[in-house]
């Protein structure tokens, strides 16, 4: 055999060696139990609905999920006892700041006021409010570790981005960008997320069977249900919950702080 044949069948070889062991490695990452996908239920801003309809709701199914809560919220202080209530059932409750502070130069944020302004935050005013709103929810279930979901998803105080700087706050934290991305290119500090509003059931489940097929972790950010705003009806949210429960096997339903903690050990 010529030289320039024998070295195109050995440059072939290490080609195909390659993207064997790639292929291998790409398998190497397992979710809990066999599943083929994970799923978090997470819920945005510490809504009545959520103690009266969410809770109750998750609980029929044996399903567990995350409040991201913004500790000035009314429910919060009017309902302490159900949201405490959530925590022991094995709920997580997670930091969505104190004040929802969202940047009111952007277009369609003329609702911000001044004074919730991130336009005129520093990085550093930002961290110190989600310190204290950690220690709120750590008042509430005793835990000092905590994840955050960043309001109205903006990632930049005063014009200088965040993101990198949560770490000092959070174990992880969610945005709102439906960009589902293979498990080793999820960002831990900004972890996709789908927020349905107005949407059936079918639509809910639509999204979970793209994550399975995808074999990722997706992340759906509920606001109000069946009440509120950007909401979706109970039914909807119900069918969601009972085809969740009903394909256990395909796919892992975790807390927020579960999906990503296990991701973050066992993925490398």
């Amino acid at each position: 055999m010529a030289f320039a044949q024998k070295l195109s069948l050995l440059t072939c070889l290490h080609f195909l060696i390659l993207v064997s062991a790639y292929g291998q490695k790409a398998k190497d990452f397992t979710f809990p139990n066999g599943a083929k996908a994970a799923i978090c239920l997470t819920y945005d801003d510490g809504l009545p609905s959520h103690v009266q309809t969410v809770g109750p709701a998750l609980n029929k199914y044996g399903l567990k999920g995350t409040f991201f809560i913004t500790v000035n919220s009314a429910s919060l202080q009017d309902d302490m006892d159900k949201w405490r209530a959530l925590a022991t059932a094995g709920h997580e409750l997670a930091n969505h700041s104190v004040y929802h502070p969202c940047r009111k130069s952007l277009p369609g944020m003329d609702w911000v006021r001044d004074y919730y302004n991130l336009d005129g935050y520093t990085v550093e005013q930002v961290l110190a409010e989600l310190k204290v709103a950690n220690g709120y929810l750590q008042a509430l279930d005793g835990k000092r570790a905590r994840t955050y979901a960043y309001p109205c998803a903006h990632l930049f105080a005063g014009g200088v981005s965040f993101k990198d700087s949560i770490v000092q706050v959070a174990t992880a934290a969610r945005g709102v960008h439906d960009l589902l991305v293979p498990i080793k290119e999820i960002d831990l500090n900004n972890v996709a997320s789908y927020a349905p509003n107005g949407v059936s059931g079918q639509e809910l489940i639509a999204y979970v069977q793209r994550v399975i097929e995808q074999q990722t972790l997706g992340t759906f950010c509920f606001h109000g249900v069946g009440a509120e705003y950007l909401s979706v009806s109970k039914e909807a949210h119900e069918e969601l919950l009972q085809w969740l429960a009903g394909h256990r096997k395909e796919v892992w339903v975790a807390t927020f702080e579960e999906a990503t903690g296990y991701v973050k050990a066992n993925r490398n």
